[in-house]
């Protein structure tokens, strides 16, 4: 699923809420996990590059270059939210390409008047959960597609058994 939009930055607490309606048995730490491993679901489906960004509450840390999502906690003295706006406007012609998952309503009042797209992180949640169910259906298809015929199982035996002479 190509999804056209080059970026995806995500109020990480937002989303989180979203997707995890009860809280209170789960460590913050632990929901913030499974919601980046669905992130990278996505993003491998999608094809597109997500940052996404946590009120820090302390030092500013961000995951090492490379990696395949971008995980940005910010330092005490700003909050996520201002991050995003401070990104957004730092794009300049490229904010077309972005797409900012929030609901918060002072967010999605500055980015949109900036040029970027806005999603509210219940329909963003609410499509992260299809496109999971979607990637399970394919894995287990892939799982139950039968024995091999007696053609493919020539043809592995020739890769990968050798001849005695």
């Amino acid at each position: 699923m190509k999804t056209g939009i080059n970026e995806i930055v995500v109020d990480g607490y937002n989303l989180i809420h979203k997707l995890h309606t009860s809280l209170s048995s789960t460590t913050l730490e632990v929901l913030r996990l499974k919601t980046e491993e669905q992130l990278l679901c996505f993003q491998k489906e999608s094809g597109c590059l997500i940052t996404i960004v946590y009120d820090g509450k302390g030092s500013a840390r961000e995951s090492a270059s490379g990696a395949p999502l971008h995980i940005v906690f910010t330092p005490a003295s700003k909050s996520a939210d201002l991050w995003i706006i401070d990104y957004v406007k730092s794009l300049n012609t490229r904010v077309k390409m972005v797409t900012i998952v929030s609901s918060d309503d002072e967010i999605r009042r500055y980015v949109t008047a900036f040029g970027a797209k806005c999603v509210k992180s219940e329909t963003f949640a609410r499509q992260l959960k299809v496109s999971a169910a979607a990637l399970s259906t394919r894995n287990n298809n892939k799982l139950n597609e039968g024995p091999l015929s007696d053609r493919e199982v020539a043809h592995w035996m020739r890769l990968f058994c050798k001849k005695k002479s």
